[in-house]
């Protein structure tokens, strides 16, 4: 046995969910004295973990050893091994001493050799296999399509005097419905943002006198105008589409389908032990940034922090789409709101009975001051707004003072006043109708006056917005840059909307209820796990990913929704919201609503929490280290990092008492080892701790590289193997048998066949030289000049 794989079959050994031979809890002799530990035989070897003193885990190899019974006390028992070696056991009776003595003399694989040669032929002939040509449940095919399922068998050589083990795996790759409907829908919700926008800065009713102002709102309009047409011809090309649902490698530069992830598969890994089925599953991508625009400027993050560092902070505000958006929602919302006061006043308010409580009159003067706060707190926030609010009304030819904000505002505190001193004057009249009436009047009218001037301010308000961000964009150059960032941003955000999609459905359907329940209390957790190298396009790429999986928990909520027929057989999810607020309604199956606790099966909207981690591994990435600048990529780990310790953290105060903190704790810990010690250079343990803590927290892992099918097929092989190794307890040597035939002979090559004709992973001997050992394709799976 090989000292590194020690610990890892003590942790396996352990595990709730690995069927042994025998377990018990009894005493081990340590120091002098006997401490309580939990013991687990399995086979030949024997695990004693202690219970609470401070004593590294046991393993033994149950070969060569003897068992003898102690003579002073009848419940202990010795072990011993080696030339001097013993270890003396207390069991809590002697019918149980004798039961261990004999399991652990009898472990011996050459004492068991006899039987398992004679019933090894029979087991491996008729040992059950997933079957491979049935597909998943109906659940996941109604988010799922394109089943490619292929049964990988591992014949792993333990010992010369054993027979070969067989291990007998499933890999199930989908492909996601969800890959040309979400984008389409969001697409067309881009689209009616733009011209809202377009359709704005086109308005006279905000219009200045001054030419620079209206330059930049026609250079604005053209910009509008080039992602209008963009967008319908997107929209165009994906309604009449009726192709395979997915984008292969190949079409990674076409615009028209920009919104559309490439290569995205979900991937469903399975374990058939005997009666024991275990189960892991992946989504596999291609990078979701915008290729089709090119990186000439850089990628998204970059373009931004150019764009920021040319404006000021006023300019910065009032060019700030998802500010925009809300704010415009804001007063849009106010707007209505006084017109549905307006009838309630002249409709629904009546004069009401003295000593009776006005309850209609109280709730309109009620949403009045909210209304009134609203506003207030609008004006507050926004730069600039008395020079943009006076230069509107100044162009629409009107008294410069007594249209001003300060005179509208200072009118509005003159009203409020009155209009609180009528509202309480009028409980405070006696039983007199006549007297009541007049005053019930006069309160109608200090309330219209009231609505008038915040209608007035609103209006205002939203020319002075419109205004404010024509004024912004007046240099040539930062309206082409905006512009530019805004497209980009639509194109990758559609992208990463529909993977986070299909990994939470996927999630969903594979997680047990009691797992789906935590997420009404901690939002759901996806991780992407990215192998682009800080070199040229692709990293731009990264920095596309960068930004947008860094904002999407704040941009994006999602609900969950009944399907409108419990026999639908495609999951058409609704995008709607503005800039900065996206909803997204997910219809679910009535098995899968089942699952979900009761906030969520509610319909109440959720966040996401995102993560993205980034190791270049190729020869590019060795060419940014020596010649070129890794510290984007260390600041996207060391990010990444800190926002995982803060969903632990959070898990820790929420959900402590049904999650294995302790455990989570520990591979955290060794997580943040392997990013102080260097957060990028091809730190392949970096990696590998992630995967382990992600499994641990349930939560949705997506791997990708630039075309999601080489250095993707890699990793997702290499963390199926990791699997193999932690569920069935194979050896170092034996992990590299199972990656191997993974990579050879599982569904990945597929992947590479349905992407660019040929069923060869896109490498050079050249490349391979740089890639780490770990992500290395076998011989004869790949080749150079395979167009990727």
């Amino acid at each position: 046995m090989e000292d590194n794989n020690a610990p890892d079959i003590v942790k396996w050994l352990f595990k709730e969910d690995t069927t042994v031979d025998l377990s018990d809890d009894l005493s081990m002799h340590y120091q002098g004295e006997y401490v309580a530990c939990q013991a687990r035989l399995k086979g030949n070897l024997l695990a004693l973990k202690a219970v609470e003193a401070a004593v590294e885990p046991i393993l033994i190899v149950c070969e060569g050893l003897r068992v003898e019974k102690d003579e002073d006390i009848a419940e202990v028992f010795v072990v011993k091994y080696g030339d001097s070696h013993q270890l003396r056991l207390m069991a809590a009776d002697e019918a149980t001493r004798d039961k261990w003595m004999l399991k652990v003399a009898v472990a011996s694989y050459q004492i068991v050799r006899g039987e398992l040669d004679e019933i090894s032929q029979l087991y491996l002939n008729n040992s059950s296999k997933p079957d491979s040509t049935s597909p998943r449940s109906n659940t996941s095919l109604y988010f799922l399509t394109s089943p490619f399922i292929k049964d990988v068998e591992f014949h792993i050589k333990s010992t010369a005097s054993a027979p070969m083990r067989k291990i007998t795996c499933s890999e199930e790759m989908y492909e996601s419905k969800l890959t040309m409907i979400a984008p389409l829908e969001y697409t067309k919700l881009a689209k009616k943002w733009s011209v809202e926008l377009c359709d704005l800065l086109k308005s006279k009713s905000w219009r200045s006198n001054n030419a620079i102002v209206l330059e930049a709102a026609t250079n604005a309009v053209r910009h509008l105008n080039s992602h209008i047409e963009i967008y319908a011809q997107a929209i165009e090309f994906l309604e009449k589409y009726d192709g395979p649902s997915f984008r292969p490698s190949k079409e990674k530069y076409s615009l028209a389908l920009g919104p559309v992830p490439t290569n995205l598969h979900v991937q469903f890994f399975k374990i058939v032990d005997k009666d024991v089925t275990t189960t892991c599953h992946f989504v596999t991508i291609g990078a979701t940034s915008a290729i089709p625009l090119r990186f000439p400027n850089g990628g998204l993050h970059r373009q931004k922090l150019a764009l920021y560092s040319s404006m000021d902070a006023t300019r910065l505000d009032h060019s700030n789409g998802v500010r925009f958006a809300t704010r415009r929602r804001t007063l849009l919302e106010s707007k209505k709101t006084i017109g549905s006061l307006t009838r309630k006043i002249d409709v629904d308010w009546q004069v009401g009975k003295f000593g009776h409580v006005d309850k209609i009159g109280l709730e309109i003067l009620a949403e009045v001051r909210q209304l009134h706060g609203t506003i207030v707190d609008m004006i507050s926030s926004f730069p600039n707004i008395n020079n943009l609010f006076n230069t509107v009304y100044t162009h629409e030819g009107s008294d410069d003072h007594q249209y001003s904000l300060s005179s509208q505002l200072d009118a509005l505190e003159m009203s409020m006043i009155s209009l609180n001193s009528k509202m309480a004057v009028i409980d405070t009249i006696e039983d007199n109708k006549e007297g009541r009436e007049h005053f019930h009047q006069s309160a109608r009218v200090a309330l219209n006056s009231t609505l008038d001037i915040l209608l007035q301010l609103v209006e205002g308000l939203l020319h002075s917005q419109v205004l404010g961000f024509a004024t912004s964009l007046r240099i040539a150059n930062d309206c082409q840059t905006y512009f530019q960032i805004q497209l980009r941003e639509d194109l990758i955000l559609s992208q990463t909307l529909t993977v986070v999609a299909t990994g939470l459905l996927a999630t969903l359907d594979q997680l047990p209820p009691k797992e789906i329940a935590k997420w009404d209390v901690l939002s759901p957790l996806v991780t992407y796990f990215s192998f682009l190298s800080c070199h040229a396009n692709e990293k731009g790429m990264m920095e596309d990913i960068f930004d947008v999986w860094s904002s999407f928990p704040t941009q994006v909520r999602f609900k969950f929704i009944p399907a409108s027929s419990t026999v639908s057989q495609v999951c058409i999810p609704t995008i709607a919201g503005v800039r900065g607020d996206i909803i997204v309604s997910l219809p679910l199956l009535p098995a899968l609503l089942e699952k979900l606790g009761p906030r969520l099966a509610a319909g109440e909207p959720f966040r996401v929490r995102t993560i993205f981690w980034n190791l270049g591994i190729n020869h590019e990435a060795t060419l940014a280290q020596s010649m070129g600048s890794i510290a984007l990529e260390e600041e996207i780990n060391v990010t990444a990092y800190n926002e995982t310790k803060k969903y632990v953290d959070e898990l820790k105060e929420k959900l402590a008492d049904v999650s294995p903190i302790h455990e989570i704790e520990d591979q955290l810990e060794e997580l943040r080892v392997a990013v102080d010690e260097n957060p990028s250079r091809k730190n392949v343990a970096i990696f590998t701790r992630v995967m382990t803590l992600m499994a641990t927290l349930r939560a949705t892992c997506t791997l990708g590289c630039k075309s999601g099918k080489d250095r993707t097929s890699m990793a997702v092989t290499l963390e199926e193997a990791r699997f193999v190794k932690e569920h069935c307890g194979v050896c170092s040597d034996q992990l590299v048998q199972v990656t191997e035939s993974l990579r050879k002979n599982g569904v990945r090559l597929e992947n590479c066949r349905k992407n660019i004709g040929k069923s060869l992973y896109s490498f050079s001997p050249f490349q391979t030289h740089f890639i780490p050992k770990e992500f290395r394709p076998p011989a004869g799976t790949y080749g150079h000049n395979v167009k990727s």
